[in-house]
């Protein structure tokens, strides 16, 4: 299915903005940190669970499986992100040629066989016509191992990210939107935000998740055991 089929089969789901009521689930963020997501998702619960878990599950399908039946879904989960993405540029006030749009750099090196570039993708498909500046305009030093597969405490914090980050000429343009599957703790945002900022003061960077991770509510079920 071609991007523009896609546009007209799926119902785009707009964007949501991280504010005081959600901040707190992403302890890196700071005030005035600008972060858009489209969907929720539950770590633990399984691909059925919900919308955004299913299309995160699909879109961290294993480039290793490529060669395999099921991988279609990745495929099509790409296609589907990249169309949510378009139609919240197209509704909003920006315009292409004022902004660079870049992923935030994955885990594995270009290099690894296990590196993705699904966000890369995305945006390509996202800006697909326009003029915008699409490119991968952070550069990682090292790789590591991915974030999804580690405990919240053994996760490289913004400090120890900023530092493998070099930016990529030329100057970006006047807003920077960085993209990224999954909003957990806001590190990776954080980090590429400050590499930005470092070297191009006044920047105004916004980043677009395709998700935020939802953190579950540990007293949720309290009103069972009170009854």
């Amino acid at each position: 299915m071609t991007l523009m089929t896609l546009s007209l089969t799926f119902m785009p789901t707009p964007p949501r903005l991280i504010d005081l009521s959600n901040r707190s689930d992403h302890f890196h963020l700071r005030d005035g940190d600008e972060c858009l997501y489209f969907h929720d998702y539950t770590p633990r619960q399984g691909a059925t669970h919900s919308q955004g878990n299913q299309l995160i599950f699909n879109l961290k399908k294993s480039v290793l499986r490529r060669n395999e039946g099921h991988y279609r879904y990745k495929l099509q989960a790409i296609a589907q992100s990249a169309a949510m993405l378009r139609a919240a540029f197209n509704q909003s006030n920006w315009v292409f040629n004022q902004a660079t749009f870049s992923p935030i750099p994955p885990s594995k090196m270009r290099d690894h066989p296990e590196y993705d570039d699904r966000m890369t993708r995305i945006i390509a498909d996202a800006c697909q016509g326009t003029n915008a500046d699409v490119r991968e305009l952070i550069i990682q030093g090292q790789g590591y191992d991915a974030c999804h597969l580690q405990a919240d405490g053994e996760r490289l914090r913004p400090a120890q990210l900023e530092a493998m980050y070099t930016l990529a000429p030329p100057e970006p343009r006047g807003m920077v939107v960085l993209v990224d599957d999954v909003l957990t703790t806001g590190a990776h945002f954080v980090a590429a935000k400050n590499a930005i900022l470092a070297q191009y003061p006044g920047t105004r960077v916004v980043g677009f998740f395709i998700a935020r991770r939802v953190v579950p509510n540990p007293f949720a079920n309290l009103a069972d055991f009170l009854d």
